[in-house]
């Protein structure tokens, strides 16, 4: 070891013994000629040391002298070699221009993929949210163990009992809010548009403790019924499209509905909570009770709360079991839900993508080794190369440690160029993946390439370097000079390089088998959604989503009726009907019911189950099947006897072996409903999540305000959006449109992250499956040149040109089959971490894993061909003569 590194400068121990020894000379030179002249040497030596003057002073200056001398200079001598090493690494790699090249190019590829998904993560979940104190922020949910709900919405009556009786809780509030559902009209700035809005509780602005760009938020008595609550907060997008960043619209006041709102002040830049596409943020208190009634039965909340200091999250839990179990027990209407789920703010937001995340990062980071593997493999084979060189260098008295570090910067150099490249790389990933679908994760549009993203790209870029260039260095360096001269005179390599190079392929095969496999899963499993029943048509279907006015109209179901008769009347239309939400948008209210003859326990729970308020005709249009009975009818309207109509799932979960239809339900202490229908399941939430158990109720007996008018037409469904807005203009002028989209485009964005992961997955395996098809042909076409005149030899001496072939394609075959079996082996133990993500399929299907093993000696016996192909042309003339 000592032969292998020589230290480059002197201890502080060394130093202190020179400046001691160094010391001691001049002392015993002066007391010899002390002695000399006649002193005694006791006597010499304390007349020397009298003469020193301060020993102990001199000492400790020189020592802290030479420290610094020796630190100046080894560290001048450290930069100096450093520089000589990088322009020595420039000319080096400038004179290997394909290794070069390849080198680059692959590791470009590596941590280029790196980068683009580290810029998502961080976007997604390692950025805090922009909020004092984010860790105090919590999302709370109402629950109701039993019919397994545990994220329900909240009603505004509960979040008030929530706020009155908290202790452990700061503060909390609420807020509603539907993507292309929830907004206000906004008149008097020329025609009348839809903004998309935020409705807020009192307590949200407090609890998320943000600090306005310009002007203030609301008081609390501004966001309560009786108070001064026609007040408005504007987003900074809207306020800079709208009015051009201008301070002075603080004040002024801005018609919403019919009504005049203050704009208090603006929200911060790139606030993009609880969405990126909000305009205004509106008291919830504006809502009349006709449009959504303000009775516990009525959730649509999202809750959020912040802890005190110092107070857990077992503890806020804790308090709202309590409080949520006690307003069970005093309200019936509560006694489905008397659970409540608390969730950190960060872990809402992002729980269900983290482990898609992780699986992209663990992908891209298999990526990156591969790639690794063929650099350190080209480098050994490199090494060889300049055995001559290297063996002169050590022969002339350059150390092992001095070889390790000149190769190793050149490994440096080389993966900072291949860094560079890789965010170029990057930068076009990132675009790509927004236009795939990172748009659809929460926070995924404050994804980008920061400073964090590029100072991980400098770390990944050095930890690549060490990690392909070290072996080899060390490999290289350690080998002995004349072993080396004469290795490299003859053109060879010893078996131990061989042996490495072999090792690399078989790594290499392994991580591209598990890179492939998690692709070929992540295909199967988005072809299995794809064939999903939606539980409706979507083709030629257009929805339209607005909300009524309950202002300009008394009795907004009269609107809600002409309406559709207007838009039934439009040619080209084959039906038209409504429901509060559309297909794969939204999942209704909560409703508590009671089965005839059903007794709930006090303290005990009742059911519940989704409700959704529709129009007649809306299963035909959808063309949703009708399993028996009727769909609603326009006689079922207000005075006549109350009707429903189920799903399957409620069929299968409340009438098991029996027939629903003709049974009924009861709500409240004296409502009883007939279920005069049963239809097939339609996926509200998304595609992977089964229906849940819903009923079914006909608005003109219970009316909402909000509604996705669902429209079938006979050509391009979008080209009628024009004629349909007319038709709703006729009946109300002053109507506007909140979002226009069609079936299919739900359809879309609801498998646009399974198909987004898809891509992703299938891409990283192809660029596996190549990088290591290119490391087995690199290794193998090595093999060929160092093995040429054995091959020579053997065709003189009658070896068959077949038989040469079957030697080079069987070796690379042998080690592909070794990295196959490594490679299955971390397929299965990844395949429970893809168990999580997967629909429909097995991730450790023996028979998808054959099939990508079959896939992988498949391309290895190609990349075996062209190196097994070039030993069978070798000369055995030449060959012979130049032995």
């Amino acid at each position: 070891m000592k032969r292998f590194i020589r230290l480059p400068s002197r201890s502080r121990g060394r130093i202190e013994r020179d400046v001691a020894d160094e010391l001691d000379f001049h002392l015993r030179e002066r007391a010899e000629a002390l002695v000399a002249s006649g002193f005694a040497p006791d006597e010499a030596l304390r007349q020397a040391e009298q003469e020193f003057g301060d020993i102990r002073g001199t000492r400790r200056f020189l020592t802290r002298f030479d420290n610094q001398t020796e630190h100046m200079t080894g560290r001048r001598d450290y930069f100096g070699d450093l520089r000589q090493d990088i322009w020595y690494a420039l000319r080096a790699l400038r004179r290997a221009p394909g290794f070069t090249a390849t080198a680059v190019l692959t590791l470009a590829l590596g941590i280029g993929a790196n980068i683009a998904i580290f810029s998502v993560v961080n976007g997604v979940l390692l950025r805090p949210l922009p909020f004092p104190r984010p860790e105090a922020l919590y999302r709370v949910w109402s629950a109701g163990p039993n019919d397994g709900v545990t994220r329900a919405a909240v009603s505004a009556v509960d979040l008030d009992d929530w706020r009155a009786q908290r202790r452990a809780i700061l503060d909390m509030g609420g807020f509603w809010y539907a993507a292309g559902g929830s907004g206000i009209d906004m008149l008097g700035r020329g025609e009348p548009r839809r903004l998309s809005a935020v409705f807020t509780t009192a307590g949200f602005y407090g609890t998320l403790a943000m600090t306005p760009a310009v002007g203030r938020v609301p008081r609390e008595d501004e966001l309560v019924r009786g108070g001064r609550d026609r007040v408005v907060m504007l987003s900074h997008a809207f306020w800079e499209k709208e009015f051009g960043g201008d301070s002075a619209v603080v004040g002024t006041s801005l018609t919403l509905g019919s009504e005049a709102y203050e704009v208090l002040g603006v929200m911060p830049a790139g606030l993009s909570y609880p969405a990126p596409d909000v305009d205004v943020f509106v008291p919830y208190s504006t809502i009349p009770d006709a449009a959504i009634p303000r009775i516990r039965p009525t959730r649509i909340l999202d809750v959020v709360a912040r802890a005190r200091d110092g107070v857990t999250r077992a503890a806020v839990e804790q308090e709202l079991q309590a409080i949520t179990a006690r307003l069970a027990r005093e309200y019936p209407e509560n006694a489905a839900l008397g659970s409540a789920t608390v969730v950190p703010l960060h872990e809402a937001l992002t729980g269900n993508v983290r482990t898609g995340l992780f699986l992209l990062s663990a992908a891209v980071m298999l990526v990156l080794l591969i790639a690794c593997v063929n650099v350190a493999s080209l480098q050994l084979a490199r090494g060889s190369v300049r055995g001559r060189e290297l063996a002169v260098r050590r022969a002339l008295g350059a150390s092992g440690g001095r070889i390790v570090r000149q190769l190793l910067t050149e490994s440096m150099v080389l993966s900072l160029v291949g860094g560079v490249a890789g965010v170029a790389l990057a930068a076009l990933s990132v675009r790509a993946l927004q236009a795939l679908g990172t748009r659809e994760l929460p926070r995924g549009s404050e994804s980008s390439l920061d400073g964090t993203v590029l100072a991980f790209a400098l770390a990944l870029s050095v930890l690549s370097g060490i990690l392909f260039g070290l072996v080899p260095a060390w490999r290289s360096a350690a080998s002995a000079p004349q072993r080396a001269l004469r290795d490299a005179a003859r053109g060879i390599a010893g078996d131990g390089a061989t042996r490495l190079r072999s090792g690399l392929v078989v790594a290499e095969v392994a991580l591209a088998l598990m890179l492939v496999a998690g692709g070929a899963v992540m295909t199967r499993s988005f072809m299995a959604l794809l064939h999903v029943d939606p539980g409706f048509r979507p083709d030629h279907t257009v929805v339209l989503n607005y909300t009524l006015s309950d202002e300009r109209h008394q009795d907004y179901t009269i609107t809600y009726q002409q309406v559709l008769e207007r838009v039934r009347a439009v040619p080209g239309v084959v039906g038209a009907a409504s429901m509060k939400d559309a297909p794969l948008r939204g999942v209704g209210e909560r409703i508590g019911f009671r089965l005839p003859g059903m007794t709930i326990p006090a303290g005990e729970e009742g059911p519940s189950a989704a409700s959704l308020h529709v129009s007649d005709d809306i299963f035909r249009t959808l063309g949703t099947r009708l399993v028996s009975g009727r769909e609603f009818a326009p006689t079922d309207r207000r005075g006549a006897p109350f009707v429903m109509v189920v799903n399957e799932a409620f069929a299968r979960r409340w009438f098991p072996g029996q027939e629903a239809l003709g049974k009924s339900l009861l709500f409240g202490e004296s409502t009883s409903a007939e279920i005069v229908g049963v239809v097939g399941d339609i996926r509200q939430r998304s595609m992977a999540e089964a229906a849940e158990p819903t009923v079914y109720i006909h608005v003109p007996q219970n009316g909402r305000v909000r509604m996705n008018l669902v429209v079938r037409t006979r050509g391009e469904p979008l080209a009628l959006g024009p004629a349909i807005r007319n038709a709703i203009w006729s009946v109300d002028r002053l109507q506007t449109i909140t979002s226009i989209f069609t079936l299919d485009q739900a359809l879309g964005e609801a498998v646009a992250r399974p198909r987004l992961l898809m891509v992703l997955m299938a891409a990283f395996g192809v660029l596996g499956l190549a990088l290591g098809a290119l490391g087995l042909y690199g290794v193998l076409s090595y093999l060929v040149n160092q093995r040429r005149r054995e091959i020579g030899v053997r065709l003189a001496l009658g070896a068959d040109v077949g038989r040469v072939r079957q030697m080079v394609v069987g070796y690379g075959l042998r080690l592909t089959a070794i990295g196959v079996v490594l490679g299955l082996a971390g397929a299965v133990a990844a395949g429970r971490l893809l168990g999580t993500l997967v629909y429909g399929v097995n991730p450790v299907d023996p028979a998808l894993l054959a099939l990508v093993s079959l896939t992988l000696l498949g391309v290895a016996a190609a990349s075996s061909w062209a190196p097994a192909r070039r030993a069978s042309l070798v000369d055995p003339a030449v060959t012979l003569r130049e032995e």
